[in-house]
């Protein structure tokens, strides 16, 4: 989209407005994380205990063996989706994403749910929530490369005599490496700043440095040491971006070009293939079904009680403000997200600057920009810790990356000469972008609406620490009801967990036909 479509000032207050929003409620309460009024003796109280740096330690290599394994359990499934055309791929490939957009402590419940009780709350159950939370992010990084690989390229190195190692070791994996990596670096950062699967999943001795923050912060009421845990991690975080972006930018531009057309999968591979989609289909919805076995279930007996008591007061009013947070930071963020991809796609520079912006919620945990709100917001009129308000704004900065990605082709694919022609017929510039941007955009709009929902449904690091008594969010009275003794109370628990999953797949479904209705729309 070119400057003369839209006057430079409407992407000039779209970039305003935005980075004012992003500004204000991330850039500040980061800031104030790191000028908060912490003294040196906070700072070396938390820093010269051998216990941080096991917490860091603990963090890093449970991060990296999940990586690992991530990539052991996505790698059949990638081969398969990446380098074949089947019928039913498109779905096999959705079902691999429904682990990753679904909310973490439901990820986690159905875990502990699937497994036995000997294994719930140990370091392998932990490391498997995060394999089956991040597979979409293999799947999805590494498959879509793997797709423009072309095996002619194979053929002519093996003609000359190459051997099957030396080709995988100079050709396949150079074409694959910057995709591998670059999935292996934000798995890395999901698990190192994993929360709620730590907190229910994991061993009760052992905490990482995110699970750390939210104990500290509320649990014993230590803020000065959450802050400079969260400072600690922030500049971890950072310096693996920033280590893995020097390292490896660039790698894959020759990903740019065209698709070639996939071969289907040979005969004497059909078996394989088959075990590795029964296999893949069973890893992501065994914990589902085990979540829903285990709501009818209180103990070993078969029982309806833990619906009925879901439907009760308690819990109608965390689930009617769940929704409410939800859908309310839905309009919030869709309006930031039409604002956004506008600078975006109008302002070469500027665009980039906003490009940048809206991505910084990825390097910045949730429980991080919980905290920051917290220590920001806390005085004279905009003391709004106690305001449900706040977790649709961290729901809103959280959620913005992904809708920007699903919104940004769908400006992108708009043609010219709609606006040529709106304008010669007398359309003003804010009429031909309601008229003919957003209405076109409709489909894409939807999605990326829907994916902000979805994000806010099951967010739980910063809900965690911006919930209170009475105003909780669903995800948060799981992890409540799960930290409790008794089965009445897990019943309760996986309840819950099944209602959030019925709720989130809707929405899912609800985005998945939106992106196909927008596709068919740009290829029109």
């Amino acid at each position: 989209m070119s400057d003369q479509i839209f006057p430079l000032r409407i992407g000039r207050v779209s970039t305003f407005v935005v980075a004012v929003w992003i500004g204000v409620f991330l850039v500040l309460p980061v800031a104030t994380l790191i000028v908060a009024d912490l003294g040196l003796h906070d700072v070396t109280r938390i820093l010269g205990q051998l216990s941080t740096w096991r917490l860091l330690w603990f963090s890093a290599w449970q991060a990296a063996v999940s990586v690992l394994v991530t990539g052991l359990i996505s790698a059949p499934i990638t081969w398969l989706i990446g380098r074949h055309h089947f019928r039913g791929r498109s779905i096999l490939r959705a079902v691999t994403t429904v682990g990753f957009l679904l909310p973490s402590v439901v990820v986690a419940a159905g875990i502990q749910a699937v497994l036995p009780s000997a294994m719930q709350y140990s370091v392998p159950a932990m490391v498997v929530g995060h394999a089956y939370f991040n597979m979409a992010v293999m799947v999805r990084v590494v498959g879509s490369r793997a797709e423009l690989f072309d095996d002619r390229i194979v053929g002519a190195a093996s003609l000359l005599g190459a051997s099957p190692q030396f080709v995988w070791r100079t050709v396949v994996w150079q074409s694959v490496r910057g995709s591998v990596i670059s999935a292996s670096v934000v798995t890395f950062v999901f698990c190192f700043t994993s929360n709620a699967v730590v907190r229910l999943l994991g061993d009760p001795r052992r905490s990482t440095i995110e699970s750390d923050i939210a104990r500290r912060a509320f649990g014993i009421g230590d803020i000065s040491g959450a802050t400079v845990l969260a400072l600690l991690q922030l500049f971890t975080v950072a310096a693996i971006l920033g280590l893995a972006s020097a390292r490896w930018a660039g790698n894959d531009r020759a990903s740019q070009g065209t698709s070639p057309k996939l071969p289907g999968i040979p005969s004497h591979h059909r078996t394989t293939a088959g075990a590795i989609i029964v296999g893949t289909t069973g890893f992501v919805v065994a914990p589902l079904m085990a979540l829903v076995w285990r709501s009818f279930h209180v103990g070993e007996t078969f029982s309806l009680e833990a619906w009925r008591s879901i439907f009760e007061p308690m819990f109608l009013s965390t689930i009617r403000g769940t929704f409410r947070i939800a859908l309310t930071a839905g309009v919030v963020g869709m309006s930031l997200c039409v604002l956004a991809t506008l600078a975006i796609v109008q302002l070469p520079r500027l665009g980039r600057v906003v490009d940048a912006l809206v991505m910084l919620p990825i390097a910045i945990s949730p429980v991080t920009v919980g905290l920051g709100l917290i220590l920001t917001f806390d005085t004279g009129w905009f003391d709004w810790r106690a305001g449900w308000w706040l977790t649709v704004i961290a729901h809103s900065v959280v959620a913005l990356p992904l809708a920007v990605r699903v919104l940004l082709p769908a400006w992108r694919t708009t043609p010219h000469g709609l606006h040529r022609a709106a304008a010669n017929l007398g359309a003003g510039a804010w009429r031909r972008l309601v008229d003919v941007d957003l209405r076109r955009m409709k489909p894409a709009m939807t999605a990326a609406c829907g994916l902000i929902v979805a994000v806010s449904l099951g967010e739980f690091g910063a809900a965690s620490l911006l919930s209170r008594d009475g105003a909780e969010t669903m995800p948060v009275a799981i992890a409540r009801l799960l930290s409790r003794t008794g089965d009445a109370f897990r019943a309760q628990a996986f309840a819950l967990a099944s209602l959030l999953v019925i709720v989130c797949l809707m929405v899912l479904v609800t985005v998945e036909i939106a992106l196909m209705r927008g596709s068919r729309a740009a290829r029109r």
